[in-house]
């Protein structure tokens, strides 16, 4: 699976849910499978993490409201890409406002780590489309 992550927006609010540090980190991203089989994200053995500035680490969905984003036009509806397709999904953090600008750590079946770095401002192609699919 190839994922590209292409969005960050960091709100105060996700729907009714507001969050138990200061503010959601939301990233907007691609999964991309060429192979001829269905291929699943791995977040039973490793999954999406991020790593602050100061090297603090917390898992994707660290915190009930942060479990529960999934914003219209952003999710397709789990962790299995079809053959020669990709999907759109998110992930989300319940961070502080010092973890803002952090790195996206992705670990995968085999414990193979691939890290994206994150500005710490919202940025990326569909910042409003993915802040209107937020409330």
């Amino acid at each position: 699976m190839r994922i590209t992550p292409d969005t960050v927006v960091y709100v105060h609010k996700a729907g009714a849910d507001t969050p138990e540090h200061d503010l959601y980190a939301v990233v907007a991203f691609s999964a991309a499978n060429r192979t001829a089989t269905p291929v699943t994200a791995t977040t039973g053995k490793g999954g999406f993490r991020w790593q602050a500035p100061d090297g603090h680490t917390v898992k994707a969905g660290n915190s009930r409201g942060a479990a529960r984003i999934a914003p219209v036009g952003f999710h397709d509806g789990g962790p299995t890409v079809q053959p020669h397709t990709y999907g759109r999904n998110t992930v989300a953090f319940d961070l502080t406002d010092a973890e803002k600008g952090g790195t996206l750590v992705y670990v995968d079946g085999r414990g193979a780590a691939f890290r994206w770095k994150i500005p710490a401002a919202s940025s990326g192609d569909t910042v409003a489309a993915l802040k209107s699919a937020l409330n």
